[in-house]
């Protein structure tokens, strides 16, 4: 189904991005690989491009929350591809921190512009070309879209906007399929090295690793790759937690007593 498929993939350097890049190259899809490092970019050109010759790689230099950016890597990723099949909007930043300890509230305006303007930027500039093909649209949201999880409220609100963007733009977009995909906290990703942290002297401090319980990012990419042949609306994953959604309506304070208790495992006492 994806052979000889053309995608782009942002924040394609690693974790996440990267997993997806392997997966297509192997089912035999032509990639475009976007994030802003772009020696990273090279490297894994390189390594992909020897485990499959046969298959199409291009590489740019993108930074999603400039909109000149996306709208220079979609021309140009078009123009040497020929059609768009399939765009998938990967690059995002977490969030570990009580609001009150981050230093500027300015802060949770730069999350907003990467994980909800990027989405909007490269949707605006990419839909034009999924509507000549039928193509996909796929945003890698998160389960925090759905639910609240504290020390995320940056992040939360940022995926909150995006699931309800998509939501709209498949209503009005009957020719291109849009996939949201919610995954927990996925093992083999650079979240939370990168995440928004606290200023404070007490600020929370998370893990760094995950347990062994948690879900690859290579076990992640095949999910939203099966979500996407189906042609699903959204995917959690684990599948599990769309039954958390649900009983949430229900059992409110439950629930969020179960989440926080979750949440509190990940910190370090320090």
């Amino acid at each position: 189904m994806f052979k000889n498929k053309n995608i782009i993939i942002t924040g394609a350097s690693a974790g996440l991005g990267k997993a997806l890049a392997y997966s297509f190259a192997e089912l035999g899809a032509n990639i475009c690989l976007a994030a802003r490092r772009v020696e990273l970019l090279h490297a894994l050109k390189k390594d992909i491009q020897e485990r499959y010759p046969a298959i199409q790689i291009l590489i740019f230099k993108t930074d999603v929350k400039n909109q000149l950016s996306c709208e220079r890597l979609l021309k140009e990723a078009v123009k040497q591809m020929g059609i768009l099949d399939i765009f998938i909007a990967n690059a995002g930043q977490s969030m570990w921190s009580r609001f009150r300890d981050i230093a500027d509230p300015k802060e949770m305006q730069e999350l907003m512009q990467l994980n909800y303007m990027g989405v909007v930027f490269n949707a605006f500039y990419a839909l034009p070309y999924l509507r000549q093909s039928h193509g996909s649209f796929v945003v890698i949201s998160s389960i925090q879209g759905v639910l609240p999880v504290p020390f995320h409220s940056g992040y939360v609100a940022s995926k909150y906007a995006v699931n309800g963007f998509i939501d709209t733009l498949r209503l009005e977009e009957p020719d291109i399929h849009f996939l949201l995909a919610l995954p927990s906290w996925i093992a083999g990703t650079e979240l939370r090295a990168h995440a928004l942290t606290g200023a404070a002297q007490e600020s929370v401090i998370v893990n760094k690793h995950h347990s062994k319980k948690i879900m690859s990012a290579e076990s992640c990419a095949q999910n939203i790759i099966r979500a996407l042949k189906d042609r699903h609306d959204q995917v959690y994953i684990p599948k599990k937690y769309q039954y958390v959604s649900l009983l949430r309506q229900f059992f409110t304070k439950f629930i969020d007593r179960r989440i926080f208790a979750r949440v509190k495992k990940q910190l370090r006492a320090e």
